[in-house]
């Protein structure tokens, strides 16, 4: 891990351990050209913070987290080159909902 994502690590803790700050569920996803290890830093600076992975995909390169707001924006500053796509996990459905 270079200095930058330690830098950018270590201020996500200091947020999350400052406050107790509301926790959001997000998927996130990456390129399909993300190395595995980069992914793990990631996963490993959610933690880091407080947060947790609820589930990791396996087809694509992404996972579901429950994490501090700071701590997902975060997310992007770690991810210079693998930009992260980052959405509200919500349920989608194919049919219509009675109402």
């Amino acid at each position: 891990m270079n200095l930058f994502r330690f830098l950018a690590l270590l201020s996500v803790i200091v947020m999350s351990v400052s406050g107790l700050a509301p926790r959001r569920q997000v998927l996130i996803t990456y390129p399909s050209d993300t190395p595995q290890s980069d992914l793990n830093d990631y996963k490993s600076a959610i933690t880091a913070a407080g947060g947790e992975i609820l589930h990791e995909f396996n087809l694509i390169k992404g996972f579901i987290v429950k994490a501090s707001t700071e701590a997902i924006d975060t997310i992007h500053t770690l991810s210079q080159k693998y930009a992260p796509t980052i959405e509200d996990d919500q349920t989608m459905t194919t049919q219509e909902q009675g109402h």
